[in-house]
C-alpha cells in the first residue's frame, strides 16, 4: 500500500507540474504573499533539496519578517513543530542556505528525558488519532495505563539543552505548549497553563523573547485565540492551508504542511496547497480550514 500511495503522489505531482498548475498557483495565489512551511522531523538531505529548490522561486525570510514588505516577490518561512531531537542535524543545512527557521518547542518535553506522547509505543497501539479526540484527562489516563506519564522520565525524543544552546544563535525557538495536548480538548485551566506557562519556559530555554505560538495538531477555537492574545504572543500559526499577507489575522496564520520525506516533485506539488486543501475537504474542513474535532 505505501508503494501504491507513493506512485499516486508522483502521478499527481507530475500532473500539477506538467499542466502548469504549480506555476499558475505561484503566480496567482502565492505572488507577493508569504508561505509558512511546516515540517516536523525531516532528514538533512531532504531539507537540503527542498531549500535548494525554494531559493530559485522565492525569498526565504524569518518569521519575524512576516509583517515586512515582500518587495513584490513570493516569500517562504521555514517552521518546524515539536522540537524533535533530529532537528539538531539540520543546523548545517540552515547555515548553508542562510535560513533562520522557527522551531516551536514543547517546553516540558525538550531538554528532559521525556517522550512526545504520540511517539510512545502505547499511543500507537491505542490509536493516536482516537486519543487526540478524547478529553485531555481521558487521553492521559489511557496513556498512563500503557506506562506513559507526561511528567515522568522516559526515552528522550526532544532536543537536549546542549543542542538548543548550540542552535540558538541561528534558530528562533518559540512556543508549541508544554506537553502538546489538543488544546480544544483541555479544560480552561489546562488550556491557559499550556499556552501561558510555555511562553515563559521557552523564553528561559532559548534565552530570548518568546512571542510566536503554534497550535498543537492545528486545533484551536475562539477560546484558544483569546488565551494566546492574553499571554502576550504576537502571532499564532495554525494548520489552515494558505498564504499570508497584511490582511491575515496574526493569530490565525495559514501554513503549507510539507511531508518530511517529500520527493522533489511531491514537494513542488505540496507548495500549491492543493493536496492539503483536498485532504481537509475530505475530512470536513472547508475553505482550507484544518478539520476540527
Amino acid at each position: 500500500m505505501p508503494q501504491r500511495n507513493g506512485l499516486l503522489k508522483e502521478l499527481i505531482a507530475s500532473f500539477l507540474i506538467a499542466s502548469g498548475i504549480a506555476w499558475l498557483t505561484r503566480v496567482l495565489l502565492w505572488r507577493d504573499r508569504t508561505a509558512i512551511l511546516l515540517y516536523h522531523d525531516p532528514d538533512p538531505d531532504t531539507l537540503d533539496r527542498h531549500l535548494t529548490y525554494l531559493r530559485t522561486i522565492c525569498d526565504l525570510v524569518p518569521l519575524d519578517a512576516l509583517a515586512q514588505s515582500s518587495a513584490g516577490r513570493p516569500r517562504a518561512i521555514i517552521t518546524l513543530d515539536d522540537g524533535h531531537a533530529g532537528n539538531a542535524a539540520l543546523l548545517p543545512i540552515f547555515l548553508k542556505h542562510k535560513v533562520r527557521p522557527t522551531i516551536f518547542l514543547c517546553s516540558r518535553i525538550v531538554g528532559r528525558r521525556r517522550t512526545h506522547w504520540w511517539l510512545h509505543p502505547w499511543a500507537e497501539q491505542a490509536g493516536i488519532e482516537r486519543l487526540k479526540r478524547l478529553l485531555n484527562s481521558q487521553r492521559l489516563n489511557e496513556l498512563h495505563v500503557g506506562g506513559f506519564s507526561q511528567d515522568g522520565d522516559d526515552q528522550a525524543t526532544g532536543l537536549s539543552l546542549e543542542q538548543i544552546e548550540a542552535m540558538q544563535p541561528f534558530v528562533d525557538f518559540q512556543s508549541h505548549t508544554r506537553f502538546h495536548p489538543i488544546l480544544t480538548r483541555c479544560d480552561i485551566r489546562e488550556c491557559a497553563n499550556e499556552i501561558t506557562d510555555s511562553k515563559r519556559e521557552v523564553a528561559a530555554l532559548a534565552k530570548g523573547a518568546c512571542v510566536h505560538f503554534s497550535y498543537p495538531n492545528g486545533n484551536y477555537g475562539a477560546r484558544e485565540i483569546e488565551f494566546v492574545k492574553a499571554a502576550g504572543y504576537k502571532t499564532a500559526r495554525t494548520c489552515d492551508v494558505g498564504w499570508n499577507d497584511s490582511r491575515t489575522d496574526p493569530f490565525r496564520l495559514r501554513t503549507i504542511i510539507i511531508t518530511d520525506d517529500a520527493s522533489p516533485s511531491w514537494f513542488a506539488a505540496q507548495l500549491t496547497g492543493i493536496p492539503l486543501f483536498l485532504r481537509y475537504l475530505r475530512g470536513g474542513g472547508w475553505a482550507g480550514r484544518f478539520p476540527q474535532f
